[in-house]
């Protein structure tokens, strides 16, 4: 009699665990990446009552009789993933994405230097990629563990440089300030081209001396940019100010401070060499003796800084490698220091790539993904990682799109793929099941209370 009693609570502890299992799936119905759970139950052991016998045809004997058997309830079968993918969901920023296919992200701690086994690297598998580029240019993702794919072959990825044309800059550069006796009118010249300014704007007070320096150089700047000798160039300037030691004091040398500083750049679509701006040099320089405002002296104190033009340069387009590591951003091989990025994005094969200072899109590497034979055959940890199980099968790592472990899908993340209607039915039954089995134990019991009554 107490054998249903053994079956009831077996069954109570099989519910309870499904139950679990649900209370689960229902609690990451918004967890990235997330697969849910199946609960599987199972017929508990059996007992004979009756043993099997075979028939006998002989004279006298009796044929064959089934065994009959009673169970001790239910447990558990098995707890399965259900690796389905889950629904796309949009995301801002685009270093965020997820495959579409049945492949996992490799990720993890450190490994130095490459490998090709995956089962064997210690690393995780994972299907949320929110992938960041950290403090040291390493691609990592939000658990701080580093994304592993295929890195730059070396002498490969490296963009163009375009051509830079050839700047001059030069300071203290000598200038003069003339008034015509007849039109009483000022003229203020430097590289030998002039401008007419007049009293009336206060360009030049009664001493002869410039009171609105920017406004004189900014004059001559418009003036000079339409004389042939200076085409084909840009000329930038900080114009020149003065400090006036006193109230109603004429001023002096001293006074005049910041004298112009001149840029002169070559504007072409081609590179160009400090040769090629050496006549504007020369016209800018004059003479290096002082220059005169009024009869003034001004300290000329001509100084000239050229950068060579660079001709263009064509990149070379990205190779990646074969076996796996961490992805880092690259090397700039002409200032030996690692580019400095940002816009990052990811694109459909795995290529992640930034852009640099010059509007370069400059290539990182390409995320690996791992195909896995039997995904049941994956442990789960804490977080959204998998442990590589003892009978996961094969785990090979392929490039994105080159297989069912699929393509990668920028600007989305996976959603997980709890059904919420059927885990609420699920519950249904589990509570329903739950009730049945404390019914029977409710009913073993006051069965037991009358065998117990009836020696009163």
């Amino acid at each position: 009699m107490v054998r249903s009693m053994i079956a009831g609570v077996a069954g109570l502890k099989a519910h309870q665990s499904k139950m679990d299992v649900i209370g689960n799936n229902i609690a990451n119905v918004n967890t990235w990446g997330f697969k849910g759970f199946s609960y599987n139950f199972m017929d508990s052991m059996y007992t004979n009552s009756i043993k099997s016998t075979g028939g006998d045809i002989t004279a006298g004997a009796s044929g064959g009789r089934n065994a009959s058997q009673v169970g001790y309830g239910s447990q558990l079968s098995s707890i399965s993933n259900v690796f389905e993918n889950g629904a796309p969901s949009p995301s801002a920023n685009p270093m965020d994405c997820m495959i579409d296919g049945t492949g996992f992200f490799l990720v993890g701690n450190m490994v130095n230097g490459s490998f090709t086994n995956v089962a064997d690297s210690g690393l995780y598998l994972s299907r949320v990629g929110i992938f960041r580029v950290d403090d040291n240019s390493y691609l990592v993702d939000d658990q701080r563990s580093y994304v592993y794919g295929y890195a730059l072959v070396d002498g490969t990825g490296i963009p163009e440089t375009p051509a830079t044309s050839a700047t001059t800059k030069m300071t203290g550069v000598p200038y003069t300030i003339t008034q015509d006796a007849t039109t009483q009118k000022y003229t203020i010249t430097i590289a030998g081209i002039g401008v007419e300014t007049t009293n009336v704007d206060g360009t030049v007070d009664a001493n002869g001396h410039v009171k609105n320096p920017a406004k004189a150089i900014s004059d001559w700047v418009d003036k000079a940019l339409k004389e042939d000798q200076f085409n084909g160039m840009t000329i930038d300037y900080n114009g020149m100010s003065r400090v006036l030691t006193g109230t109603n004091t004429p001023p002096t040398d001293d006074d005049y401070t910041n004298l112009p500083t001149f840029t002169v750049t070559a504007n072409s679509t081609g590179a160009e060499t400090t040769d090629d701006v050496a006549d504007m040099v020369a016209k800018f320089a004059g003479n290096n003796s002082n220059a005169t405002a009024g009869g003034t002296a001004q300290p000329a104190g001509f100084k000239e800084e050229a950068t060579e033009g660079v001709d263009y340069v064509a990149g070379i387009p990205a190779q990646y490698a074969e076996e796996l590591s961490t992805l880092r951003i690259p090397v700039d091989p002409q200032t030996g220091q690692r580019y400095k990025l940002d816009n990052y994005s990811i694109l459909e094969d795995g290529t992640i790539v930034g852009v640099d200072e010059l509007n370069r899109t400059i290539a990182i590497g390409q995320v690996a993904l791992i195909q896995v034979q039997n995904p049941n055959g994956l442990e789960k940890t804490t977080g959204y990682y998998y442990q590589i199980g003892a009978n996961a099968g094969d785990v090979t790592d392929v490039k994105p799109g080159t297989g069912p472990a699929g393509v990668i899908k920028p600007g989305y993340l996976e959603m997980a793929n709890v059904d919420l209607a059927n885990e609420f039915s699920n519950i249904i039954t589990t509570q329903r099941g739950f009730q049945a089995n404390s019914k029977i134990i409710t009913v073993t019991d006051e069965m037991l209370q009358e065998l117990v009554n009836m020696k009163r």
